[in-house]
């Protein structure tokens, strides 16, 4: 692992000076896999949690605007373990990379969809809770930017809200018994609840129902866009073009002429994203560009997780492998590189606690770096890091536990002392 005083460097330089690092070979000055402080495996797991671990992860992103920030979470950091491996029937679904869905976590409990249908585990020991064989998942494009994927239950209020390949299935979380289901709509991707809402991006429109019955109150044309943000009265979708609406009504607020990359994500009225343009910050009520971080060279970024005081992005420069980047957030101006860390082929997905989460594209091979790691926000060394045989998945983070899935159907937990 490259030293605090290497990290501490990078926060010394501005956009501007990084960006002429666009021609080294590495897409990270610290080209080096990370070394975390503690790695661990898929092998023995114990029995459970002792204590339950508290909170919610109730959509892939955490929240209605995609910030895949858990600001009151505390993820284990100390002696972390393997709690428990469940693995799921998972037969094979065409067109997507990965037999399971990403987690997400509530009320006690994990929620899976696998080409079996949905299910629930007890979050205590990943035993399962109900199954509802009935549902086949939808395949959505992949929150890694390339490739698809199932989507994931998304959970508000009691009620899991699955996106199926015939539209949306609202069912209980404590016993799986269906609410309602609405037909008229084919998911493109997770749906977003929020104000009463589940708005569903379709094929060429974005669709709102109401939480209550599932009634259809509007449908808005859009140019594609996987996973819209909601923030403050407004819904952000990336397709084709960046474009925002009115959550109560779907009337067009404003259109940008930013190329989307990534999907978008909200936080104190700028919508971050990732584009060929770089990490790029838009205002929210006009959708005017507000500053962008552009390293040059024919890089892309991935859909940032922005925390209050750090941007986190995966660059994929194409000639090298995948780096994560931290960037120190500003009141004026663009974010400015704090450090960043070799991932190779992965994705930073969570924040929480003073910690971000990545996925990369390590191994079981002792000599590769893990598919899993935890790094300090300020400096970004690895403090953990969960092997895998197969590729992992997003994970959900909670108050001493954090949640993943291989994409074949292995759901596994984690926690600390």
């Amino acid at each position: 692992m490259p030293s605090i005083e290497r990290r501490t460097f990078l926060g010394t330089l501005s956009a501007g000076v990084v960006a002429g690092l666009g021609g080294c070979s590495s897409s990270c000055p610290d080209g080096e896999p990370p070394e975390p402080t503690t790695t661990f495996g898929t092998g023995e797991a114990a029995r459970g949690f002792d204590t339950l671990p508290g909170g919610a992860w109730p959509a892939p992103r955490f929240d209605a605007a995609n910030t895949g920030f858990a600001p009151s979470r505390r993820p284990p950091t100390d002696g972390p373990t393997l709690r428990w491996r469940t693995t799921l029937p998972a037969p094979s679904v065409d067109d997507v990379a990965t037999d399971v869905s990403a987690p997400t976590v509530a009320d006690g409990r994990v929620f899976i969809t696998t080409g079996a249908g949905a299910f629930a585990l007890s979050l205590r020991d990943g035993q399962e809770r109900w199954h509802d064989d009935s549902l086949a998942p939808a395949s959505v494009a992949s929150s890694r930017g390339y490739g698809r994927e199932l989507a994931p239950p998304v959970l508000d209020d009691g009620t899991a809200y699955v996106p199926t390949a015939d539209g949306v299935v609202a069912l209980r979380t404590d016993d799986g018994t269906e609410r309602w289901r609405a037909t008229d709509v084919t998911p493109a991707g997770p749906p977003v609840v929020a104000d009463g809402a589940v708005f569903v991006p379709g094929r060429g429109e974005l669709v709102a129902l109401d939480t209550a019955g599932g009634n259809r109150r509007w449908a808005a044309a859009t140019s594609g866009g996987s996973l819209p943000a909601v923030a403050d009265g407004t819904v952000v979708v990336a397709g084709e073009e960046l474009r925002a609406l009115d959550a109560a009504t779907g009337d067009r607020l404003w259109s940008s002429s930013v190329r989307p990359e990534s999907d978008p994500v909200v936080a104190d009225g700028t919508v971050f994203l990732g584009s060929y343009e770089g990490v790029v910050g838009v205002a929210l009520d006009d959708g005017s560009e507000r500053w962008s971080v552009d390293r040059g060279g024919g890089r892309t970024y991935s859909m940032p997780v922005v925390t209050p005081e750090t941007v986190y992005a995966v660059e994929r420069p194409g000639e090298a492998g995948d780096a994560t980047f931290a960037l120190d957030r500003r009141a004026e101006g663009a974010p400015e590189p704090r450090w960043c860390s070799y991932v190779g082929d992965g994705a930073v997905t969570a924040a929480a606690g003073g910690h971000a989460f990545a996925t990369g594209s390590g191994s079981g091979d002792r000599r590769a770096p893990p598919r899993l790691l935890a790094f300090t926000a300020r400096f970004g060394e690895a403090t953990w890091g969960f092997r895998s045989v197969e590729p992992l998945l997003a994970p959900a983070v909670l108050d001493g536990g954090v949640v993943t899935a291989t994409r074949r159907g292995t759901v596994v937990a984690v926690g600390g002392e």
